[in-house]
């Protein structure tokens, strides 16, 4: 009986510490229904060869027809948001988003190759991007980690805080 009783103390215990580790993890965000809107506070200074531009805000994106979308998402070419400044040939765009990280992105030389563009997240964030035309939001994005999927090999940045557009020497 003795036996009995303490295998059941420590049967007890040994759980409580599981469910102690268990509730230390932490889930993974779920994500919200498709078209959450974009941040009201949303700003994105724009600099174009030197010179101070308007801002890119979520009323502008609302109001900008967007050049892909589908269900869950949109997202601009930067060209249909800077003008033709970014189509010139040299022209590079220096995107700056979170943590101060910049990117550089390029108008592609080819039809075919990858076009930077703006796009809203499914989260209501707003990331800068480079995509193709012809698959825009392809199905691996977002579901790599333990599906062993290599993710997205295109480069990114999050929370786009400004563009600045200039030529590359």
């Amino acid at each position: 009986m003795r036996t009995c009783l303490l295998l059941s103390i420590l049967a007890t215990v040994a759980c409580q510490k599981g469910t102690d580790a268990d509730a230390t993890r932490q889930m993974p965000k779920l994500p919200p229904p498709p078209q959450a809107p974009l941040p009201a506070a949303l700003k994105i200074s724009v600099e174009i060869d030197g010179q101070e531009q308007a801002p890119i805000d979520a009323a502008r994106l609302n109001a900008t027809k967007p050049d892909f979308q589908d269900a869950e998402r949109r997202a601009w070419r930067l060209t249909t948001l800077l003008g033709p400044s970014l189509a010139r040939a040299g022209a590079v765009a220096a995107v700056t988003g979170d943590k101060d990280m910049t990117v550089l992105l390029k108008q592609p030389k080819d039809p075919k190759d990858a076009l930077p563009v703006l796009a809203e997240s499914r989260r209501g964030g707003v990331v800068a991007a480079m995509v193709t035309a012809d698959d825009p939001f392809p199905p691996y994005h977002g579901q790599g980690r333990r599906l062993a999927r290599p993710g997205d090999p295109m480069p990114r940045v999050a929370g786009v805080t400004r563009i600045r557009v200039y030529q590359e020497r």
